[in-house]
Formats: structure tokens, sequence, C-alpha cells
């Protein structure tokens, strides 16, 4: 998610606007999906499991509530406006480090072997 908003950064016509905006929204929904099962596979004492979803859904809250008006500060604070690379790279990036994140949780975990199961 995080790549195809840094995408964005090499687009200059309608017609590649259009293409990040198709991955972005075919992959979109990720958001929403892969979070309670990361947390339920990462968690090793099942009985709080309720407790770290919640947990997590309200950090990532936070920055839902924070991103926006970061966004819209960024692009006021642009060429008037009109340079929307800022806002880009904010998009972009924010989604790379929680990707680093959740790496990083998994090879505490169980290592970075690609295909042990947690």
């Amino acid at each position: 998610m995080g790549v195809i908003l840094l995408c964005n950064l090499g687009v200059h016509s309608s017609s590649g606007l259009i293409a990040t905006v198709f991955f972005f929204g075919l992959f979109s929904g990720i958001f929403i999906a892969l979070p309670p099962v990361l947390f339920v596979v990462l968690t090793k004492n099942k009985a709080v499991v309720g407790t770290r979803i919640g947990m997590g859904f309200a950090i990532m809250g936070c920055g839902v509530l924070i991103g926006g008006p970061a966004a819209g500060a960024i692009l006021e604070n642009s060429a008037g406006g009109q340079n929307w690379t800022g806002v880009w790279l904010l998009g972009g990036i924010c989604p790379l480090g929680a990707a680093v994140s959740f790496i990083m949780l998994r090879g505490y975990r169980a290592g970075f072997q690609p295909m042990v199961k947690v």
C-alpha cells in the first residue's frame, strides 16, 4: 500500500493516476482485514486476544485522526496547495513503517524464516 502511494510521486498524467487509484482500491481492503488476523497469530496467550485487537485498533485510530489534518497542513504549506509530494510521502512512508514493525514483531516471535508457522 505504501509502495502504491509512493508511486504517485512519478505520476504526471491522469491515466497514471487512474492506474495507481485502481491498485490502491484493489489492495486497500487489507488494512481492515489483516490486522486482526496478525494480532491473533502473534499473541501467545489467547485469553488476551480481544484486548490486543482493541489496543491495536485504538493506535490505528489515532493515526487516522492525526493523518488527515497532518496531510492538510502539509498540502497547505506547499506551493499554493498544489504540490502533493509531501502528502504522497506521508501516505507512503507511514504504511511502510507499520509493515516494518509487523515484520520485526514476527522476526522476534519466530525468527526470519519465511515458511515457519508462528
